[in-house]
């Protein structure tokens, strides 16, 4: 699953958590609930603004994180092609 998806899911149960719907979501950070739905869907390439704007209304706060290295660190790689 992308990344966008996953945390628009857990936007959308943040807001149904609230009992809040889409349009009231919008409304509280000057968006339409197409918007909301967009960044719940994982499909919002709009303005990041916006899309923190929401986050943080929904409790949440936007961080950044390198990825973990695609390849092994040279010590585990006994491990990885041990005769064991």
């Amino acid at each position: 699953m992308m990344h966008r998806q996953h945390i628009g899911q857990k936007l959308k149960a943040s807001r149904k958590g609230k009992k809040m719907s889409q349009t009231e979501a919008g409304r509280s950070i000057g968006v339409s609930h197409a918007v909301i739905s967009k960044i719940e869907t994982g499909k919002y390439t709009g303005s990041l603004k916006i899309y923190e704007k929401y986050i943080t209304s929904m409790g949440y706060f936007l961080t950044i994180e390198s990825e973990l290295p695609q390849m092994p660190e040279f010590e585990s790689l006994s491990k990885l092609f041990s005769d064991e």
